[in-house]
């Protein structure tokens, strides 16, 4: 089922140069369906317009920025940015890049959290606890300034979930993080959107990140959309060049195994394996091993 559609979108923005066209376009003829109780990722390199799609839907665009064509649909139902308005904060939720800009540091994270959550005090803990937090009632009892940048990040997407969005926009999550902590952090978006069944649009510009979070991707590039699919057939076969030429980059970036280790990690599953079964025959062949 199909939550939002984006169906044939345009959107300009107002130009300022004189003897040129009143308005420059940011994205041509876009058309994106969020699926309900999914992760749809919208991939793109800087500027190529993921942030301004998801503000467009979030109803945040400047006001020099205007739909100029196109439907977006709510639950199968045409609606108009001010209806966006309306819904934002209440039925869609963003989440903007920078979480330490994001939250009060006048505030500690427990009165921040609980003024807009539907979680009562017991799941709120069990929230915390989901994303890694080992000792969830001290990160509520503290101030923003007072966590890391990765805790904060986590305090922040806790606030998102336990709103219960029906539409959550994940705008660049991992982008103020080090990269040894990226992974973690997808993965923890995607153990909570799978608990509570969240719809979420993750917009990201890095590959690698969204292979096992994403239940569907789209490319965008100078802002119109050059291919969609699911990972399994976009990462491994792309039909775009530029699809393509990403893929390319991606695999020849990730680290490979030192020499040899391919080698033992089977020689090793094929040991495991082997105790496995002596053991269920009582053979004494794992005695012998150790």
């Amino acid at each position: 089922m199909v939550l939002l559609s984006a169906q044939n979108l345009t959107v300009s923005v107002e130009s300022e140069t004189p003897n040129a066209p009143d308005s420059i376009p940011l994205l041509q003829n876009v058309t994106i369906d969020i699926r309900k109780n999914k992760v749809t990722c919208l991939i793109g390199e800087s500027g190529s317009g993921k942030t301004i799609f998801s503000k467009t839907i979030a109803a945040l665009l400047p006001e020099n920025v205007f739909i100029e064509q196109g439907d977006i649909l709510y639950q199968g139902q045409s609606i108009d940015y001010s209806m966006l308005k309306k819904s934002r904060g209440r039925r869609i939720f963003y989440t903007p890049q920078n979480a330490a800009a994001s939250l009060n540091p006048a505030l500690k994270i427990n009165r921040q959290v609980n003024e807009s959550s539907k979680l009562d005090q017991a799941q709120l803990l069990d929230l915390l606890s989901d994303l890694d937090f080992r000792d969830p009632e001290r990160i509520l009892n503290s101030y923003p300034f007072q966590l890391s940048g990765g805790e904060n990040q986590r305090c922040l997407l806790a606030m998102a979930v336990a709103l219960q969005p029906e539409l959550l926009i994940l705008d660049e999550p991992t982008s103020a993080l080090d990269h040894h902590l990226q992974e973690g952090f997808m993965g923890l978006i995607k153990k909570v959107q799978q608990r509570f069944g969240l719809t979420i649009l993750l917009i990201t510009h890095n590959l690698s990140l969204v292979r096992n979070a994403a239940d569907y991707i789209y490319i965008i590039l100078n802002g119109e959309i050059l291919e969609d699919g699911i990972p399994g057939d976009l990462l491994t076969c792309p039909r775009h060049a530029y699809t393509r030429e990403i893929v390319n980059v991606h695999a020849a970036l990730t680290p490979r195994p030192p020499a040899g280790q391919d080698l033992f990690e089977k020689r090793s599953r094929h040991l495991q394996k082997l105790l496995f079964k002596e053991k269920k025959n009582g053979s004494s062949y794992y005695e012998r091993i150790i």
